[in-house]
């Protein structure tokens, strides 16, 4: 098997719910990936750190802790199409496109988890050819180094991970690829995906967080709901009486 194919099947193991095979194989995973290691890793980036942290942990307490880290907070959530297009109905269509690219090379996901899963799209990754997968890399590569931004703000060791795809991807700098966007979206007259870091509110992981991300816009009723609008931006519908029919004779 070659290099790349056997690198990204080792990081989407890395990245996928823990479980007792997987630890026993942390050693084996560990060989794979250590050709990735930077040449000056931080310690948060090691991907050593993270798995003598997975080895040392146990596996019920390792569980949870990724579950704390990946389904808390849309930010380090790892469905790539929550932070593109969040609850839409664009999402289901990119859903069902990128299944037909999983067919079109021989996958049938069978799997529970969505085809959006960035350990499913590792996975779909390794079977291309080289040349191929790190294209594929590079579609997700401004994914990938939001994802390590927000890990990064979390102090996880899995932002050892995605650190790892961003340099896969041909991100030698995920700070730098994260600043150039902001810059450039803060020149864009449309606003992009709600920041709440930017916005200074609660870190998304937070239950006031959650609560600020996941907040709507309150319903107004014609105004109601502001009592400083006396006159309703929007004409009331009036029911207006028909006149009474006449009577006939005898009835």
């Amino acid at each position: 098997m070659q290099t790349l194919s056997r690198q990204l099947r080792a990081l989407a193991l890395l990245l996928d719910y823990p479980g007792g095979a997987m630890q026993a194989h942390l050693a084996e995973i560990h060989a794979i990936l250590s050709p990735l290691e930077p040449s000056r890793p931080a310690a948060r980036e090691s991907l050593q750190s993270l798995i003598d942290h997975m080895a040392a942990a146990d596996l019920m307490d390792l569980q949870a802790e990724f579950v704390d880290t990946f389904d808390r907070g849309r930010s380090t959530s790892l469905n790539l199409f929550e932070h593109v297009h969040g609850d839409s109905r664009d999402r289901g269509q990119a859903m069902v496109d990128l299944l037909a690219q999983y067919r079109e090379v021989g996958l049938d996901l069978q799997a529970k988890e969505l085809p959006d899963y960035l350990p499913v799209y590792l996975e779909y990754c390794s079977v291309l050819d080289p040349s191929a997968a790190r294209e594929a890399l590079e579609e997700v590569a401004l994914l990938a180094a939001h994802l390590t931004a927000a890990l990064d703000r979390r102090e996880s060791p899995w932002v050892a991970v995605t650190a790892a795809i961003c340099r896969l991807a041909g991100v030698a700098d995920w700070r730098a690829l994260v600043e150039q966007q902001t810059v450039q979206e803060a020149r864009s007259p449309t606003p992009g995906p709600r920041d709440v870091q930017k916005e200074g509110l609660p870190a998304d992981w937070t239950p006031a967080g959650l609560d600020a991300v996941w907040a709507e816009e309150p319903v107004n009723f014609l105004g109601a709901c502001n009592p400083q609008h006396a006159t309703p931006a929007v004409q009331t519908m009036q029911f207006i009486p028909r006149a009474a029919e006449p009577r006939s004779a005898g009835v």
